[in-house]
C-alpha cells in the first residue's frame, strides 16, 4: 500500500497516481536533472500547458479565466505562476537591453556629468517590473467599478489583469530581437504596447461578458479614463512621499541635482 504525500490516502501499490487528488507517486531524490526535466515536462513538454494558457488566452480569454475562477487548476498555468513566469522573463528582457544596448533604453541621452539622473533610470528599470505590477489593482479597481453589474467581484477582477499583464510581459520579451534588431525606441514600443493592452483588455472583456462591440468600445473607454485619474491621484500621492522621504532622510542626494532656469530655452 502506498500513502498519498499530498492528501494522505492509502492506496494499492500498483498504481501510480492516488485515485483521490490525482497526485503522481515519485520516489526518487530530487536533482537538478529531475527538476529540469519536471519543469519542461510540465511547461514545454508533452503537456504543453504554458504554451497551451498563452494560446488560449489569445483566442479564448474566458476559458483560462474563468476556468481558474471556478475552480480549474490542471487545463492551463494558473494566474500567480503564469505571472511570476512572465515577470522573470521581463526581468531577463531588461538585464539584457540595459547591460548590452543601454542606448536602447535612453542611457546614451545621459551626458557623463548627470550621474544621478543615470542612477534614477537604472534604478527605474531595475524595478520596472515590481513597479507595474502595483498598478494592476487599480486596474482591478477601475475594472470592477466599471462592471459593477456583472458576475465579477474585485478578486476575479485582479486574476482577469494578472493573466493580461502576463501576456504583456511575455509579448515585450518575445520583442527583444525586433527592438535589437531595428534599434526600436523602447519608450516608443511601450507606448504601442499600452495602447495594445487596452485592446486585450476590451477584447477580454467582449469574451467574458458577452458583450456587443459598442459595448465592449464605450466600456473599455470608460475603464481607460477611470483608470488614468487614479493613476493620476496615486502617482502624485506617491511622488509626494518619495520626495518628502528624500528631502527628510537623504537631502545629499539633491545636492548633485543642477536645475538651471536662467537661459534655459522650452
Amino acid at each position: 500500500m502506498k500513502t498519498c504525500k499530498n492528501c494522505t490516502t492509502r492506496y494499492s501499490s500498483k498504481f501510480n497516481y492516488c485515485p483521490h487528488c490525482g497526485a503522481q507517486w515519485l520516489d526518487y531524490r530530487l536533482t537538478p536533472r529531475k527538476i529540469t526535466a519536471e519543469f519542461t515536462e510540465r511547461y514545454l513538454g508533452t503537456e504543453n500547458v504554458f504554451i497551451k494558457t498563452c494560446v488560449t488566452l489569445f483566442r479564448y480569454p474566458e476559458d483560462v479565466i474563468n476556468g481558474y475562477i471556478t475552480g480549474q487548476r490542471k487545463k492551463y498555468v494558473n494566474v500567480i505562476n503564469f505571472f511570476f513566469i512572465s515577470l522573470t522573463l521581463f526581468g531577463i528582457h531588461i538585464f539584457v537591453l540595459k547591460n548590452f544596448y543601454p542606448e536602447l533604453l535612453g542611457f546614451d541621452t545621459v551626458s557623463s556629468n548627470e550621474k544621478n539622473a543615470e542612477e534614477y533610470l537604472s534604478y527605474f528599470y531595475d524595478y520596472m517590473g515590481l513597479l507595474t505590477s502595483l498598478f494592476i489593482p487599480f486596474y482591478a479597481l477601475t475594472g470592477w467599478v466599471t462592471f459593477y453589474k456583472k458576475s465579477y467581484n474585485f478578486v476575479e477582477h485582479l486574476v482577469l489583469f494578472g493573466y493580461v499583464f502576463g501576456l504583456i510581459n511575455l509579448i515585450t520579451v518575445l520583442l527583444t530581437p525586433v527592438i535589437i534588431i531595428t534599434s526600436l525606441n523602447y519608450f516608443q514600443m511601450s507606448s504601442v504596447l499600452s495602447i495594445f493592452s487596452f485592446i486585450l483588455i476590451g477584447w477580454y472583456y467582449k469574451r467574458i461578458f458577452k458583450l456587443s462591440f459598442w459595448k465592449t468600445v464605450w466600456k473599455t473607454f470608460l475603464m481607460t479614463i477611470l483608470y488614468f485619474i487614479v493613476q493620476s491621484v496615486i502617482t502624485l500621492i506617491i511622488g509626494m512621499i518619495i520626495i518628502a522621504g528624500i528631502v527628510i532622510f537623504y537631502p545629499d542626494l539633491l545636492e548633485g541635482l543642477n536645475i538651471k532656469l536662467n537661459g534655459t530655452q522650452l
